[in-house]
């Protein structure tokens, strides 16, 4: 089998979404019947990815050359890739591992014997520039500028992704590749009783769940705001908002202040209830058990929360933006991104419709989904090594 390397370097609880995405991509490669590439993960840092190796036993290399937190590092490494169109200290260590691809990370070079595929699951600095320092906006930039110049492919997770590429660079979007993601839920054994999931978060069963982290763009204020304005109708709302995920923005320290003076001003604490960060099946759990899911999100890749509530038959409230018009299948409702009193009735109405519980819509037809999209992936990466 032809080795695929896939970069690491970050840890788990500061981008759940990412972690989440190659677990996914791992955990189907073990269902795959023929598998014809061999996965080894690379990191800067092997505890980021102990769960990982645990679980799928494979191959790890380890050396400070990946570490995407050391700015001199990151410096140098582009630096080698734009002079010598390629980074002779990467390249020797994969070369060594006999690594003929690199997956979701990194331009390595035009003339680099390995072949590097890098992932971009969204381009929040057209859609929300106001949120990005100038700084950023120009590493961001740069980042897509070496993916034309330096890698084979480019690996877009959506089409509407794809279309936000577009308006940035032609050349990006003519070498781009769409490939969809797909999630996994785990055995319903796995998950607690509803009456032992509520006890244990000390929530009441009727309650809405929103599982993102509060980075800015997510929009969690536009919840509150709709919140606010269903409490001016009845003080002792029927229902909760359930918010689970890391509870800091890494670009705006001021954020999830703001958001707390918000809930203590207007009194909200007893129907918005932050959980931060718990075990991936308490937040499957808790979704399957919900009225249904809300993502307010101003910008989004493809979003693995709503294909979740999707396989179990949930109601899912979105924002009207053209990745969840793209993820659209029944029992959407959508209100547009700053429009909390759409957002309030969708919540009101809602709230007020029996539940119908269904795990797993059809494990036949998620199962097909998987085996789907990793036989893409595998052949696309074929067709390169």
């Amino acid at each position: 089998m032809k080795k695929v390397g896939f970069v690491i370097n970050f840890n788990k609880n500061s981008w759940l979404g990412g972690y989440n995405y190659f677990y996914n991509l791992f955990k189907f490669y073990t269902f795959a019947k023929k598998k014809k590439i061999l996965p080894v993960i690379i990191t800067d840092d092997e505890k980021k990815v102990s769960e990982l190796v645990k679980e799928f036993n494979f191959q790890v290399i380890s050396s400070k050359y990946f570490s995407n937190s050391n700015t001199s590092i990151r410096i140098l490494n582009k630096l080698l890739v734009f002079f010598f169109k390629k980074n002779f200290l990467i390249d020797e260590i994969l070369k060594k591992n006999e690594i003929l691809a690199v997956s979701h990370n990194l331009s390595l070079g035009r003339n680099s014997a390995v072949k590097s595929f890098p992932w971009f699951p969204d381009f929040q600095e057209i859609n929300l520039p106001q949120n990005f320092s100038l700084k950023m906006k120009l590493m961001r930039k740069l980042n897509i500028f070496f993916a034309i110049k330096h890698s084979t492919k480019i690996i877009i997770s959506s089409h509407g992704v794809k279309s936000d590429l577009k308006k940035i660079s032609k050349k990006a979007f003519e070498k781009s590749k769409v490939i969809k993601h797909c999630i996994y839920l785990p055995p319903k054994k796995k998950l607690l009783s509803r009456n032992k999931l509520l006890k244990k978060y000390n929530i009441k069963d009727n309650y809405f769940i929103l599982p993102n982290h509060y980075w800015k763009h997510k929009n969690h204020i536009i919840v509150l705001k709709a919140l606010k304005e269903l409490k001016k109708f009845n003080k002792k709302l029927n229902f909760n908002i359930i918010s689970s995920g890391n509870f800091e923005d890494r670009r705006d320290k001021s954020h999830s202040l703001h958001i707390k003076d918000f809930i203590k001003k207007n009194s909200l604490s007893k129907n918005y209830i932050i959980l931060g960060i718990i075990p991936f099946e308490d937040l499957i759990g808790l979704i399957y058990y919900s009225k249904g899911l809300i993502n307010p999100s101003k910008s989004e890749g493809w979003s693995n929360s709503v294909e979740q509530a999707k396989e179990m038959n949930k109601r899912i409230i979105l924002s009207d933006i053209s990745i969840h018009r793209e993820q659209e299948t029944k029992n959407f409702y959508f209100f547009k991104p700053d429009d909390h009193i759409k957002l309030s009735k969708h919540l009101k109405d809602l709230v007020k419709k029996p539940i119908k519980r269904d795990y797993i819509n059809s494990l036949k037809s998620l199962k097909k989904k998987q085996t789907e999209y990793y036989n893409n992936y595998q052949n696309f990466f074929l067709k390169y090594i």
